[in-house]
């Protein structure tokens, strides 16, 4: 399995992990108790997954859910977390849709100007 085969679910301080063809529940992570803040924010990359919820973030391993370290954020609260992952899917994907965007342009301009580019 790969981590394009999983879809993730934050819910009530705990994250769930999905197969994304047969929705087969993989694994289910609780993050925290107790009866405050309850969202969960998360971003994933090809290993793991950060979570916060409740004045924590959780880092989990993506194909188990086991916890591999958390931090209290002491000092910050309990408020809604915002997370990033810089240079990783999100700017890759972006980048992959231009080049295939612009090599699709590059692609009918020759045809246009050449006449029939054999189907395609």
């Amino acid at each position: 399995m790969n981590a394009e085969d999983i879809v993730l679910v934050g819910v009530k301080r705990s994250v769930i992990a999905y197969r994304k063809d047969s929705g087969e529940r993989l694994w289910t992570a609780h993050l925290a108790s107790g009866v405050r803040e309850s969202f969960v924010s998360s971003v994933a990359d090809e290993s793991r997954v950060y979570a916060h919820t409740r004045g924590e973030v959780h880092c989990l391993e993506l194909f188990s859910g086991r916890e591999l370290w958390r931090d209290s954020l002491s000092g910050y609260g309990y408020g809604i977390a915002s997370l990033a992952l810089p240079g990783n899917q999100l700017a890759t994907t972006a980048a992959a849709f231009e080049k295939k965007r612009q090599e699709k342009a590059a692609t009918a301009a020759t045809a246009a100007a050449g006449g029939s580019g054999g189907g395609g």
